[in-house]
């Protein structure tokens, strides 16, 4: 579908805005609710909360544990194209920028959300939530390189393991840097 010639041009722009502000609103709701949560709690209970999800989910992704994480096992459906070249990108990227509506391929997205509601000032926030929707605009326009025979799907899945230790050491690398220095008092 995204090799369509519909994807091409100004509706990338639009499928691409759409995913970083659908990930910024997502992490100002998580900002929102997660601000009551955390009032009575300690910081260090917060990050701890945080460490435990992390390594749950590095464990899960790296096939030592198995477990369901909640997820819409629905796609967003192509009745968002109604609205025409630039509004249906736009939308479709929103709600797939929002997470809600789609699959997510690791769980490493949960830790984020946990981590924004537990502990993250509004401007961490809302580049938590960009940073995801600029992931998922990089996932998706890559795919563009890609035909139904060299497949994407297939380096996807011949490449997973290696792909998820990476993902995962990139996302715990600095989260540890961030958690030190917001525990240590450190500005």
């Amino acid at each position: 579908m995204l090799s369509s010639p519909v994807w091409r041009g100004t509706p990338t722009l639009a499928f691409g805005a759409g995913l970083v502000s659908g990930g910024a609103l997502t992490a100002l709701v998580l900002l929102v609710a997660g601000s009551l949560l955390r009032v009575p709690l300690p910081a260090a209970v917060c990050w701890a909360v945080v460490a435990a999800a992390l390594g749950a989910v590095l464990l899960r992704d790296a096939g030592v544990w198995s477990f369901r994480l909640p997820e819409n096992r629905r796609l967003v459906p192509d009745t968002v194209f109604r609205l025409g070249r630039h509004l249906g990108p736009l939308q479709f990227g929103f709600e797939m920028g929002t997470g809600a509506r789609t699959y997510l391929p690791s769980g490493l997205p949960y830790v984020a959300a946990i981590a924004v509601a537990l502990t993250a000032p509004l401007p961490a926030a809302l580049a938590a939530g960009a940073g995801f929707g600029l992931g998922r605009a990089l996932m998706t326009t890559a795919n563009l390189r890609y035909d139904a025979e060299r497949g994407w799907d297939g380096e996807w899945l011949a490449h997973g393991r290696t792909l998820r230790v990476l993902t995962g050491t990139a996302f715990a690398g600095p989260l540890a840097a961030i958690a030190v220095t917001a525990l240590s008092g450190t500005p």
